[in-house]
């Protein structure tokens, strides 16, 4: 059996899991909310823009924090 390798988690990568929540639940939110809705067009679009927004802020918070 392999034993698994557990690596340590920084500080500054805790913050920017903690940054990325704080910014993409309210999308996220708006996002599910905009599904309710009967339109199939609408609820790609807001889920395709979810996802636009996440890896925007992903690389932003990458970047800010240093962390690649």
């Amino acid at each position: 059996m392999k034993e698994k390798i557990k690596k340590e988690v920084t500080p500054m990568q805790k913050k920017s899991v903690l940054t990325t929540f704080i910014l993409l639940f309210p999308s996220m939110v708006i996002a599910a909310l905009t599904t309710l809705e009967t339109s199939i067009a609408n609820s790609s679009l807001a889920i395709a823009l979810f996802f636009y927004q996440a890896i925007i802020l992903k690389s932003f918070i990458d970047d800010h924090y240093a962390l690649s």
